[in-house]
């Protein structure tokens, strides 16, 4: 039986969501908000500007498989390889942004990368299929619905993190336990695809 994810504080996305979160409620006006209605975003009542564009930009982690695979673009797809040496070069980091239109304790990050302007997509057909989409991360944050194909649903296990699509629930990131295969999505946990990362802030 596959051991459940569970939710835990991660002070590095605390502080990507306290960032973007504030910034939304002091530009439509939330001068009043507390703390720990940010934390909890979105609070009772609360109701987004559209059109309101974070001023900040999108936070970057290094990404890492349990058998330390890296990402990287081969035809514009995402592939995982242990990268060494001059290849090192080649691995792209993930920018995050929070999907402020889903639920905070759920820790719903918006994924792309080449600094946010590429979007990690789940797609929208009856299966999952992650494909990348040129759309900038920052312009999502307002966008709920269109966001939903680009955001991941984060849990810890202590060491490593599991990425959920909260479009398709049940479905998780993964690679191969091949190297220099696509990163997919796999609704079967603990067989074959790897579902664990290393998620370390750049």
């Amino acid at each position: 039986m596959e051991p459940v994810s569970e939710s835990v504080v991660d002070p590095d996305m605390e502080e990507l969501f306290r960032l973007f979160l504030d910034e939304a409620a002091k530009g439509e006006g939330g001068d009043g908000t507390s703390s720990t209605e940010i934390m909890n975003f979105p609070a009772p009542g609360f109701r987004p500007t559209p059109g309101f564009r974070p001023s900040k930009q999108p936070l970057h982690y290094w990404i890492r498989d349990t058998s330390q695979k890296a990402f990287y673009l081969r035809d514009n797809r995402l592939v995982a390889a242990n990268l060494q040496g001059e290849n090192a070069s080649q691995e792209e980091k993930v920018s995050v942004v929070p999907n402020r239109g889903l639920e905070r304790k759920r820790c719903p990050l918006i994924l792309g990368i080449k600094g946010g302007r590429q979007g990690l997509s789940c797609g929208t057909a009856k299966q999952p299929r992650l494909q990348l989409e040129d759309v900038h991360l920052t312009e999502l944050f307002d966008k709920h619905e269109e966001a939903k194909r680009f955001t991941f649903f984060k849990t810890y296990n202590g060491s490593t993190h599991r990425f959920e699509a909260a479009a398709y629930p049940g479905w998780f990131l993964c690679t191969s336990a091949q190297a220099n295969e696509p990163i997919g999505l796999t609704a079967r946990l603990g067989e074959a695809a790897i579902t664990d990362f290393y998620f370390k802030r750049k």
